[in-house]
């Protein structure tokens, strides 16, 4: 059972979390590659049996995979905002500190 879990870190660590994820993302994608060769040598000396279990195997790494991916999007879209938040923060101080010296 998959869980949503929420918790801070400071905007400087999103990539490195982002990283973490990409190379959990990177090894299940690995074992999906391994399956293949012994799925079709399943199939090919009819072990059905034995292929399906590795199909599913592969597609729970799949689904792994899609949800990896979906959480280093949503990250990467907050990190995209925040960063947004913060440079028209800075713009608008620098602004108003011009129209306080300037006026």
């Amino acid at each position: 059972m998959r869980v949503n879990v929420t918790y801070s870190v400071q905007l400087a660590e999103i990539r490195q979390l982002v990283q973490e994820l990409l190379l959990k993302v990177e090894d299940d994608i690995e074992q999906i590659n391994e399956l293949f060769p012994a799925i079709q040598e399943s199939i090919n000396k009819e072990q059905e049996s034995k292929a399906v279990q590795l199909l599913e195997g592969c597609r729970q790494n799949i689904t792994n995979v899609d949800h990896a991916l979906f959480d280093c999007r949503n990250i990467l879209n907050g990190y995209q905002q925040a960063t947004l938040q913060l440079r028209e923060m800075a713009a608008t101080t620098k602004e108003e500190n011009i129209n306080v010296e300037g006026g």
